[in-house]
């Protein structure tokens, strides 16, 4: 294998590593559209503990 070759596929391996690493990073960002539905119930569920409107956090 020439120097030219080598030069190319350590190139290429490098991109494509870049890219599975910025596509796993997307993937693991986004939701699924299947499971849209469940992330905003989840996201509007109240519950005394999680409320910081019921603490009165202004008087000390």
């Amino acid at each position: 294998m020439n120097r030219n070759r080598k030069i190319f596929l350590f190139g290429s391996l490098i991109f494509v590593a870049i890219v599975v690493f910025v596509a796993i990073d997307m993937a693991s960002r986004t939701t699924a559209p299947w499971n849209k539905k469940k992330q905003i119930i989840r996201a509007f569920e109240v519950s005394p503990e999680a409320d910081s409107i019921a603490i009165d956090t202004t008087r000390r």
